[in-house]
């Protein structure tokens, strides 16, 4: 018996010898994060717009990054683009094209994130990027409604309407009362489809993330997107930076891209960075 014990002791402390040091990692990581939050926030708020820049991106290398650090570090970026004292020209330095990634990363987080996604559109304004294909009138309302919330907040929703909907179908078959009955029966009908409705959103916010190949030009004023993979071959076109694109094939340094309107080239993937 005590030398079973002596083998339970062994094998927990081994565990907890392993284990302490990445919590410890992890609680300094944190502890770090927060530090470099108040001082992006700080030198944000004294507009030493590059030390924001430092400290925000300090955090998301420290794998702490959340929406709302991606939404300051686009607004450090685009700042210390507009407020670059080395050249007369705006974003001579590519920080556009940061802004737009971090915007976007931000969204991806938080979909709802009005802030985010209003300062996106006045930084696509400063960029050449093309109109997108129309999409439907449906797909155009279902994307609205899945940018209202993550894919997790439409799963937390329906769930709550099937359990209102159950205990409603509950009430109607244990009342008595007639007026109860009809209400719960039609109620819990609507919130059996709403159910169904919030599912579907919940599922395609989800694919929608896993799926997503967007990735965003970032140079420091225009960059060549070639016919094929090579520097020799025709330039289709020159994306300033901040234009986004979706990803596709891969060919040595050189990655296929496909513009918002439908237009496909091939771009060096160091001019390019995914969302």
């Amino acid at each position: 018996m005590k030398r079973v014990i002596y083998y339970i002791s062994a094998i927990l402390v081994g565990v907890i010898t392993m284990v302490a040091p990445t919590n410890l990692r992890a609680a300094d990581a944190t502890t770090t994060a927060a530090a470099c939050w108040e001082e992006g926030l700080k030198a944000y708020e004294s507009r030493n717009y590059a030390d924001a820049v430092t400290a925000f991106e300090h955090i998301v290398t420290l794998g702490e990054a959340s929406a709302e650090v991606y939404y300051n570090l686009a607004n450090a970026y685009f700042k210390l683009g507009q407020n670059n004292g080395t050249t007369s020209r705006n974003f001579a330095s590519g920080e556009l094209g940061k802004a737009v990634l971090n915007y976007h990363r931000a969204l991806k987080l938080n979909p709802a994130m009005a802030d985010a996604r209003y300062n996106l559109e006045l930084a696509v304004d400063h960029t050449n990027d093309t109109e997108s294909i129309p999409h439907s009138f449906i797909a155009t309302i279902w994307q609205g409604l899945r940018s209202l919330m993550t894919s997790n907040g439409w799963a937390v929703t329906s769930i709550v309407m099937l359990a209102v909907a159950l205990i409603l179908v509950m009430m109607y078959l244990l009342s008595a009362n007639i007026l109860l009955r009809k209400v719960g029966f039609f109620v819990a009908i609507v919130l059996i489809v709403g159910f169904v409705i919030t599912t579907a959103l919940a599922i395609s916010s989800r694919k929608g993330i896993e799926e997503d190949n967007r990735a965003v030009v970032v140079c420091n004023d225009t960059t060549p997107v070639h016919a094929s993979p090579d520097s020799a071959s025709k330039i289709v076109r020159q994306p300033s930076q901040g234009v986004v694109v979706r990803t596709s094939r891969s060919h040595g340094e050189w990655r296929e891209i496909i513009f918002a309107d439908g237009e496909i080239g091939w771009i060096r993937n160091s001019a390019i960075e995914i969302i």
